[in-house]
């Protein structure tokens, strides 16, 4: 009986150890949800590799920008199927859209071509980048409230934006692709 029982603390303690080692391995990929706690190297999802570890080469990252006279402007694209058909036409070569003034709040031009549309309400901002009817691309210097998709947002502050795109003058604004490596 002694014997047995000796066995049995020997398992337990043989699996707290394991436990123990387990944990303080893997600790670097613990989710830790409490006020103040940040979770920098989460699990990595299938298929992905862990963050931090060498994955090989790396693809170029497409960079959309467009330019107006000599200013250029990175554009961050939105989520959604419009904005990745924008990038897809664009990708085939720049495109220049002779841009017109409307509302004292947008510069507008048409397309060479159609996108789909995931037209939403919303409330532009200065610098939105909007699909308006499918064939027509906008930039935004002002708000607006309407049912619009959109494309993404220039990344420049809002007097960058102003001073580019405001006024009553017509542009021509050159959407292009830029690789990183």
């Amino acid at each position: 009986m002694k014997n047995g029982l000796i066995i049995a603390l020997a398992a337990i303690l043989v699996i707290i150890i394991a436990f123990i080692a387990v944990f303080v391995y893997n600790r670097k990929y613990l989710i830790m949800d409490g006020p103040g706690m940040v979770n920098e190297n989460p699990l990595p999802t299938e298929g992905e590799k862990p963050k931090g570890e060498e994955v090989g080469t790396m693809e170029p990252i497409p960079i959309v920008q467009v330019m107006v006279g000599d200013r250029f402007f990175s554009i961050d694209l939105a989520g959604n199927s419009s904005a990745d058909a924008f990038l897809e036409k664009i990708k085939k070569g720049n495109v220049a859209i002779d841009m017109s003034d409307y509302g004292g709040f947008e510069k507008v031009g048409n397309l060479p071509w159609a996108l789909p549309t995931n037209d939403k309400e919303i409330t532009t901002v200065p610098g939105d980048l909007i699909l308006y009817e499918g064939n027509k691309i906008t930039i935004y210097y002002g708000e607006n409230t309407y049912k619009f998709t959109k494309l993404g947002h220039l990344n420049a502050d809002e007097e960058e934006i102003k001073e580019a795109f405001g006024g009553a003058e017509d542009i021509t604004a050159e959407f292009s692709v830029e690789w990183t490596e």
